[in-house]
């Protein structure tokens, strides 16, 4: 189950837009045997975004591994597997569907691992996100922020 988090910044004017920031996500346990190969995008007005790996495909991640974009550090017990970058877009709030999600990439068809969904409203503190999908065999968490954009 995912929770909302809020906090941190002085009072503002609520801003017309929300930044997408992937912090970071963990595959505790995998969907397949060995490794699974991820991306994560975001859907808005019929429109799909590829988030992370900033180039096209996916990344092969084994079980444990933690992969880190930026945001709180890796959980004990993980397997740190480096800095990556990831796209940051700017979405208008204005109360429409935002899906950002956890994909597999499978030849039968790509898998939803984790799927977030975000009615964004203009905001001036920054909001957190936390999934966790622990169901069908397979075990991550998906970490990533809202932020004001103007």
């Amino acid at each position: 189950m995912g929770s909302l988090l809020t906090g941190g910044a002085a009072y503002a004017e609520p801003a017309p837009m929300v930044k997408v920031v992937l912090e970071s996500f963990v595959a505790y346990d995998l969907e397949e045997s060995g490794h699974d190969e991820v991306y994560v995008i975001a859907q808005y007005e019929g429109r799909v975004r590829q988030l992370f790996p900033t180039r096209t495909g996916e990344l092969s991640v084994a079980r444990n591994d933690c992969i880190y974009i930026g945001g709180d550090s890796c959980p004990p017990g993980t397997n740190y597997r480096g800095y990556y970058s990831a796209y940051q877009p700017s979405y208008t709030a204005n109360g429409k569907l935002l899906m950002v999600a956890l994909r597999e990439d499978d030849i039968s068809g790509d898998d939803t691992l984790i799927n977030v969904p975000i009615w964004p409203q203009p905001i001036s503190e920054t909001q957190y996100f936390r999934e966790e999908a622990n169901i069908n065999g397979y075990h991550y968490t998906l970490n990533f922020r809202l932020e004001p954009s103007y």
